[in-house]
């Protein structure tokens, strides 16, 4: 007896499959599935299950469907253009709920595409690689204070170099330096262009495809470069194809390197972008600090042919750069990881050194607002049905007079739900293609709807069928149930206690998610404006940060001065980059009385003497930097720093890294150098090299217009050759926000989505009721209730139906809202009043709703409602 336990395929798409498959067909494509099934679940059980489910789906097709009688004994052709017709007369004749469960349906469906359009495209990120199964990014994870860990890709150079050289599990490894501006000069044309430097692996291991040029070769040389398409045009002109090729570039006015070949343009659905790339020896031989194992050179990607050896390859990889780095004082407390490359687009968040979500948590939430919105959008449906019940009463009554079965009647009231459904989705898709370029504005992406791929049709006949049986689902079942006599009577008809609680769970099942997107949307809107309006540490506002390009960084001091000329200039500071966007660091940092035996990851900011005042910070203790005391080997700390170093009076204390002796002068009031996902990190601030600096921080006056104009004037003057490149740095600290934001936009479109569509459904079931209960309107009117009075009888069940769906919306907007704001280091509390708002806010909309309808049933005369019972 065998001790393996047997392996079988996932038993609903199996039952799925011998249901609509052929009978002639099946035994060989069950078959097919059943091996197929074995010889994936050796490898990856979970991916095969998942895998034979897909193919299930996708033999559900024309060719392969069995032949399905639905009405037995009778002409089907002939029956179902009898239901066909009657739908149609049907919805002619009722031309008002016809049109209100289109507009539900079409907002409803042209939301859900709209959204799984854009969720489709985040999926496909990054997989467009040939090689993408087997490609792993490496990863850095730095001890940091307070036991914090930060993770980096930028991985020391040695790294790939031992791996390349001892991994048997690795077939190539690829190097990647980080993206660059670099001017590019072609027969005396400079423009400045972003790129990067790669090894010759990495053509190879990436599917970027060459519209000229070999693979294998075009990167084997230290003065290659390959340029993009686009940049072939500009310098090149319609002849690019013939003349770009052996073409000479000077880059930055220090180095010449030869064109051998042209890549397509890279675009959105790769996180690596580039305009050009050259060879990576070129920058390994101007940069020998590249070969030390403390220093984060290159970001590192491995090609594992075999999935079963990638835990392997993790476990040797982790420690390699302490047992590499051990006996030195310097070294750092780092290891190293790896993760799959396709994955590091929507996993992107470490904590601690660990993958913790990423921009996959945004996909997860939009796709639960589309199949809410959906089934939002179902209900509409189901609730206009219903309440068009009593009119459809007398014909179902003479129909199942005439012999016709419960079945039969479902099939019609399905058959009306899908071909209402099919309408609704063809206008959908007219609406998507209109709104398609605003929402494309939106989401910042280039989405289409590709008539051209079959999984475009799939998708929308999908659509069909999951909301036409969705929406047909409770009619179909409902309506065939009614008593003979009474529906030919044509009076009311009395439903069971269970249809009127299920129909008001959908009320309330609606009015939760609507109330649940609208808290949503309250708290993405508070934490971004908390996140865009926090005081950073720093004044961010007429902060202007300007590119060192060309040699300007050499003439430093005389730029600074012509720049200091102009009115609008208050203060002008170098540093080595944006403050608010920093991530440059050291692990030989030391101090007194700090442990060999712990390694800490610092960042560094390398400046000059004017930057405090520059940038608006506060020097909480000490003394900031100044000319006159030459602080060159003199630091400034930030408060986390001192803490780290335990330092209570950090000031005179001594202080080294890099091989420089000096000491602190000051501390500085912390200030954000990341975004707001992460804690602070401890900073040195330095001025030993000012001509280090790779921009200039110019702080203008309110008049920001002219102040640009005034400082491009003089740059174009002292730097000529170069283009004038800069950025407002709170215009990048907001940039940096822009999926949030986005998610924000999202947020508030679909939430008010939501209430359209729930407030046409209340319409429905408020039409019911007051069909349900005309004849008692007419006499408490004959009694002499008012209209107020009458409206609200009608109206008070359904407040109760809506405070209901708050108080079941308020745990779960609770919970989900505070699970988002913990992805941030610093945020916003969550506050009772936003909930309170959300709730008045669908109530209200609820309430005028249901009392629009309830006033038009009240102010009709109670002698012609009582007439008609």
């Amino acid at each position: 007896m065998s001790g393996q336990t047997q392996i079988s395929p996932p038993k609903l798409p199996l039952r799925f499959l011998r249901w609509f498959c052929s009978p002639e067909l099946l035994e060989d494509v069950e078959g097919d599935l059943n091996e197929l099934f074995l010889l994936r679940s050796s490898t990856n059980k979970s991916k095969a299950k998942w895998l034979f489910t897909r193919d299930v789906f996708m033999l559900f097709r024309p060719g392969i469907i069995r032949q399905i009688n639905l009405f037995k004994g009778q002409n089907n052709n002939v029956m179902l253009s009898n239901y066909l017709k009657i739908a149609f007369r049907n919805a002619l004749r009722y031309k008002g709920y016809t049109s209100l469960n289109l507009l539900g349906l079409v907002v409803g469906i042209a939301s859900c595409m709209l959204i799984l359009l854009w969720v489709n495209d985040e999926l496909k990120v990054n997989k467009f690689h040939e090689k993408g199964d087997q490609i792993y990014q490496v990863f850095r994870n730095m001890k940091q204070s307070g036991g914090m860990v930060n993770t980096t890709a930028s991985i020391p150079k040695p790294v790939g170099d031992l791996v390349a050289e001892e991994y048997s599990e690795v077939s190539q490894v690829a190097q990647l330096s980080w993206l660059m501006n670099m001017d590019l000069k072609i027969e005396n044309e400079a423009i400045e262009e972003e790129g990067r430097f790669a090894s010759p692996e990495f053509l190879q291991m990436f599917s970027f495809p060459l519209v000229i040029g070999d693979k294998e070769g075009a990167l084997s040389q230290p003065n290659h470069i390959l340029i993009s398409r686009s940049v072939a045009e500009k310098y090149f002109g319609e002849d690019w194809r013939t003349e770009a090729v052996g073409s000479t570039v000077k880059v930055e006015e220090q180095f010449d390197v030869q064109v051998t070949g042209v890549f397509e343009d890279t675009d959105e659905k790769s996180t690596l972008d580039f305009d050009w790339l050259i060879a990576a020896q070129a920058f390994y031989a101007a940069n020998d600090w590249v070969e030390d194992w403390g220093n984060g050179a290159f970001e590192t990607y491995l090609l594992i042919p075999d999935e079963t050896k990638v835990q392997a390859v993790s476990g040797k990889i982790l420690m390699e750069i302490k047992d590499h780095t051990k006996g030195n004082p310097n070294s750092g407390d780092e290891e190293l990881i790896i993760q799959k490359f396709s994955d590091t687009y929507l996993y992107s968040k470490f904590e601690n050194g660990v993958v913790a979500g990423g921009r996959n948590d945004y996909v997860r939430i939009m796709s639960v607002v589309a199949v809410f919105i959906l089934l939002v959008a179902s209900i509409n449906f189901m609730n206009l049905t219903t309440a068009r019940s009593s009119r459809r009463s007398k014909e179902i009554g003479l129909r199942k007079v005439m012999g016709a079965a419960k079945k039969s009647i479902r099939v019609q009231f399905f058959l009306e739900a899908i071909m209402l459904t099919t309408v609704a989705v063809a206008i959908s898709v007219i609406v998507v293609i209109l709104v398609l370029p605003l929402f494309n504005t939106i989401v910042d992406k280039s989405l289409i709807l590709d008539f051209s791929q079959s999984t475009t049709w799939y998708f929308i006949l999908g659509l069909i069928f999951v909301v036409g049986t969705l929406s047909g689902a409770y009619p179909a079942l409902l309506l065939p149930t009614f008593n003979v006599i009474q529906s030919i009577k044509g009076g009311i008809i009395k439903q069971s206690s269970f249809a009127v609680f299920f129909r008001k769970g959908l009320v309330v099942f609606q009015f939760a998610i609507s109330t649940l997107l609208i808290i949503g949307t309250s708290v993405i809107y508070q934490q971004i404006d908390y996140v865009l309006n926090k005081d950073l540490g720093m004044n961010k506002d007429n902060l202007l940060a300007v590119s060192l390009e060309g040699d300007l960084a050499s003439r430093l001091e005389t730029y600074k001065s012509e720049l200091l000329r102009l009115p609008q200039v208050t203060r002008v500071s170098a540093a080595s980059g944006n403050p608010l966007n920093y991530g440059r660091s050291t692990s030989s940092a030391n101090w007194e009385g700090k442990n060999p035996d712990e390694g800490y990851e610092v960042n560094v900011i390398l400046t000059d003497e004017d930057f405090v005042p520059a940038t608006g910070m506060e020097v909480l203790q000490g003394r900031g930097f100044d000319s006159q005391l030459k602080d060159s080997t003199n630091f400034l700390i930030n408060e986390v720093a001192a803490e780290l170093m335990g330092f209570d009076d950090p000031i005179g204390k001594k202080l080294s890294f890099w091989g420089i002796d000096g000491q602190i002068v000051g501390v500085v009031k912390n200030f954000h150098m990341r975004d707001l996902y992460e804690p602070i990190a401890p900073l040195i601030i330095t001025c030993i090299d000012p001509s280090a600096s790779s921009l200039v921080l110019i702080r203008t006056d309110e008049n920001t217009t002219d102040a640009l104009a005034a400082i491009q004037k003089v740059t174009e003057q002292v730097n000529p050759e170069h283009d004038f490149d800069y950025q407002f740095i709170d215009h990048a600290y907001a940039e940096s926000y822009a999926n949030e934001r986005t998610m924000k936009t999202l947020a508030n479109i679909f939430a008010m989505v939501s209430i359209v569509i729930s407030s046409l459904g209340l319409l429905g079931l408020a039409s019911y009721s007051a069909e349900q209960r005309s004849k008692e309107i007419g006499v408490r009117k004959v009694h002499g209730a008012s209209i107020a009075q009458v409206l609200m009888l009608l109206s008070k069940d359904y407040g109760k139906l809506i405070l209901i769906a708050f108080l079941l919306a308020i745990p779960f907007g609770y919970y989900f809202t505070q699970d988002w704001l913990n992805q941030f280091e610093f945020r916003t509390a969550l506050n009772p009043a936003v909930f309170a708002l959300s709730g008045l806010i669908v109530l209200a909309i609820g309430v005028i709703t249901v009392a629009a309808k309830s006033y038009q049933a009240a102010s009709v005369n109670p002698v012609k409602s009582l007439k008609e019972q």
